[in-house]
């Protein structure tokens, strides 16, 4: 009776042995068929938060250049070295900034409207995107601050 205690355990666990084996080709094939999706929904969540932050950071940087620009005595270039702070704490590359009037002092007076306009091209900024988007996407921003005069 031993001997055929031992036969029935040898050939129960040689089934769970084959299942397993069974069972461990289809975890292998799960595997390969969701990993290329977890990994696009992941590279598609970096890509967007990268677009997100640079969006920010455009509106922000046009914000805190059009603050500088109704400065008294305030100048173009400190205007553009303002945005290029804000826009190089991102890692933004390949911005333009325009600032409006080109001359803020004209004929000894300062002017009373500032308008500071930042463009940024998401396809020097992005990871993944370029090789998919057609069109160059460019994100905008502008802001126009009054002068106050005292």
């Amino acid at each position: 009776m031993l001997k055929s205690q031992k036969t029935q355990l040898s050939s129960l666990s040689s089934r769970k042995l084959a299942n397993r084996d069974k069972r461990f080709g289809a975890v292998a094939v799960e595997f390969a068929i969701c990993l290329p999706l977890l990994m696009l929904l992941l590279l598609g969540c970096v890509e967007i938060a990268g677009a997100n932050m640079i969006k920010h950071a455009t509106e922000s940087a046009a914000y805190e250049g059009a603050r500088i620009g109704i400065l008294p005595g305030s100048t173009q270039a400190g205007v553009q070295q303002s945005v290029d702070q804000i826009l190089s704490s991102v890692g933004a590359d390949g911005a333009t900034v325009q600032v409006l009037p080109q001359v803020i002092v004209q004929n000894g007076e300062e002017v009373e409207v500032i308008e500071v306009v930042v463009s940024v091209p998401y396809a020097q900024n992005a990871w993944i995107a370029p090789f998919i988007i057609q069109n160059d996407p460019t994100f905008r921003s502008s802001c126009v601050l009054r002068r106050e005069v005292l």
